[in-house]
C-alpha cells in the first residue's frame, strides 16, 4: 500500500514537472532592445522581420544620443578617451561615456539607414522582407 501511494505521489511530481518546464519554454521573452544594440545582427540577418528590426533600432536610441556622422575617413578622428591614461578612461563623466557610445555606433547608424532604404520596397505587409531570388524573379516579372 504505501508503494503504490509513492509511485502514485512519485507519477503527479512528475506530471506537475514536466508541465511547468514545458509552459515555461512557450513563454518567450521579447529582448530588451533599449540596452542592448540587437538592431545590428537583425539587420544582418536576412531571416529577420523588417518592423521587429526598426522596433529595435528606435528602442536603443529612444534615451540615447544618436550619431550624426561617421568620419569621412576610417580612423581620422582619434577620441580624446583613447588617448587618455586608465585612471582618466576609468573616472569618465557621463557625457564623455555618452560621446563614446555614440562614437562607437556611428558607421553601424549609417549602415542601418542604408539597410532601411535598400529593402524598403522589399518588405511585406507581415514584415518579411524578399530574399534575393524572389527580388530577381519581382524584377525579371517587372521588366517583361
Amino acid at each position: 500500500m504505501k508503494q503504490i501511494s509513492q509511485k502514485i505521489l512519485f507519477i503527479v511530481f512528475s506530471m506537475l514537472l514536466i508541465s511547468t518546464l514545458g509552459f515555461s519554454q512557450k513563454n518567450k521573452q521579447t529582448p530588451n532592445y533599449s540596452k542592448h544594440p540587437y538592431w545590428i545582427d537583425m539587420m544582418n540577418d536576412p531571416n529577420a522581420n523588417y518592423f521587429e528590426t526598426v522596433k529595435a533600432y528606435n528602442d536603443f536610441w529612444a534615451n540615447r544620443k544618436k550619431p550624426t556622422e561617421e568620419d569621412d575617413i576610417i580612423g581620422q578622428d582619434k577620441s580624446a578617451s583613447e588617448k587618455q591614461n586608465f585612471l582618466q578612461r576609468f573616472f569618465r563623466s557621463k557625457e564623455e561615456r555618452e560621446e563614446e557610445e555614440v562614437r562607437k555606433y556611428k558607421m553601424d547608424v549609417k549602415k542601418f539607414k542604408h539597410w532601411q532604404l535598400k529593402v524598403k520596397p522589399y518588405v511585406q505587409e507581415d514584415g518579411r522582407i524578399l530574399s534575393a531570388d524572389e527580388q530577381l524573379k519581382l524584377w525579371q516579372e517587372q521588366k517583361k
